[in-house]
């Protein structure tokens, strides 16, 4: 009897419609929560990897434009001491060189300019007209490589702000002079901005 009536209340169970709904309804809310959490997991890897990217690329690109500038004044300092070692009477030279700024890349500008002419006419029949300018820029990106990074149109130099030499020689004034008309030609700074001192014996 037991076993019958168990069968009997399954079957009423399954037969009842409202039953049915309530499962169905049950089951597409458990998929649908299951599948929110998991693309939420998915992005909140992407958005920490892509985080962790964009740390390591700006390090990477700070890294380099310091390497760049350093490399840029040894090779200066170098190219000037070699220079200043072919003049006459110079003798041996020492050569420090202070830099106002750092590498200067120019990036390319879109620059877009929107106008937009409204005309109205009010009740007597008199008729105004409104012109509206909207611009902006923006940068040129380039995507070279699978990299997307600003379009560089051209790279400046650092600028040089002060140049200090030491030379066997400077204790003539004209090897000085010539030395810092040398320099300030070359840099083109001017010769209250190259110090020129005699090389301690």
């Amino acid at each position: 009897m037991g076993n019958s009536k168990i069968k009997n209340d399954l079957a009423n169970l399954i037969n009842n419609k409202k039953f049915l709904n309530a499962v169905v309804i049950a089951l597409i809310l458990a998929f649908v929560l299951l599948a929110i959490s998991f693309l939420s997991t998915t992005r909140k890897k992407d958005t920490k990897e892509s985080l962790s990217t964009n740390v390591s690329n700006s390090n990477s690109l700070e890294e380099g434009a310091k390497n760049t500038i350093d490399n840029y004044e040894e090779n200066e300092k170098q190219e000037l001491t070699k220079l200043l070692g072919t003049i006459e009477n110079v003798g041996q030279v020492e050569v420090m060189i202070y830099f106002k700024t750092g590498e200067v890349k120019v990036p390319a500008i879109e620059e877009s300019i929107q106008e937009a002419v409204t005309e109205e006419t009010d009740s007597q029949g008199g008729k105004r007209s409104t012109t509206q300018q909207t611009g902006g820029s923006k940068v040129v990106m380039s995507g070279d490589s699978g990299k997307n990074e600003p379009y560089i149109l051209q790279v400046n130099k650092p600028e040089i702000n002060g140049v200090l030499i030491v030379a066997e020689g400077a204790t003539s004034a004209k090897v000085k002079y010539d030395i810092q008309v040398a320099v300030s030609s070359l840099y083109g700074i001017s010769l209250d901005k190259v110090n020129v001192y005699p090389m301690k014996n």
